[in-house]
């Protein structure tokens, strides 16, 4: 028979029972620095192969060279692709094209189901009544036209403004000449850089279509803008 345990039962303590978590600790520690390592000394053939999977994951997508983001050829636009990885392309090459310029933080590139807008507020082309694009902006729609000029699609520019954006005694008497004075200057630039004119359309929507409320002066500053819309 086994002999019975006096109560209470008392453990010696262990002095080594710690190299058990020292060690569990040291492992993670050199696996985290492999790891390091390892992704701090990538070679040409592991960047080749991310650079594959990227590309096949978005399709039409460029993943650029380096930290550089390339505008992708027309020929790869023009193969057949959804329209919405055709809009995400189309809106990556137009960031390339406003980089650096009087328009880059003034323009936003918004997909809309198989539509992108390439929406531009009237402060950046505009002075106040005035269908008159700035010099400094006619540069950088040149560079955009001749990019769109490249790209599938129809092209549509649309003017928006709100309610007060007509000056008193000024050339144009209502907002809706006005906005269709400004598609057109925008149109001439893109037609002037070689866009088909088949593919072109213009519209003055004048405050019609609003996107913002038009009771304050931030949302008024909104509603004010031109559009312009490539679709399939």
């Amino acid at each position: 028979m086994a002999k019975k345990k006096k109560w209470p039962v008392v453990y010696k303590p262990d002095p080594e029972a710690w190299m058990t978590t020292f060690a569990d600790l040291v492992s993670l520690m050199l696996t985290f620095f492999i790891l390091l390592v390892s992704m701090s000394t990538l070679d040409n053939t592991g960047l080749q192969d991310i650079s594959t999977y990227f590309k096949r994951a978005v399709s039409v997508m460029n993943s650029g060279d380096k930290t550089e983001i390339n505008i992708i050829p027309p020929s790869i636009l023009q193969r057949s692709v959804s329209p919405q990885e055709l809009m995400l392309a189309m809106r990556q090459n137009s960031h390339v094209v406003l980089r650096d310029s009087a328009l880059e933080h003034k323009v936003k590139g918004i997909i809309i189901k198989d539509r992108l807008y390439l929406r531009m507020s009237d402060v950046a082309l505009f002075d106040k009544g005035s269908a008159k694009l700035k010099p400094e902006t006619i540069k950088v729609l040149r560079r955009l036209a001749r990019m769109l000029a490249v790209s599938p699609g129809k092209i549509s520019v649309n003017g928006h403004s709100d309610g007060r954006a007509v000056v008193k005694g000024g050339k144009y008497p209502d907002p809706w000449s006005l906005t269709l004075a400004r598609s057109a200057s925008v149109l001439h630039i893109m037609e002037e850089e070689g866009v088909n004119p088949a593919r072109l359309s213009l519209a003055g929507y004048g405050p019609s279509k609003p996107i913002s409320t038009d009771s304050t002066p931030f949302g008024r500053s909104h509603n004010r803008r031109v559009d312009i819309v490539v679709y399939k």
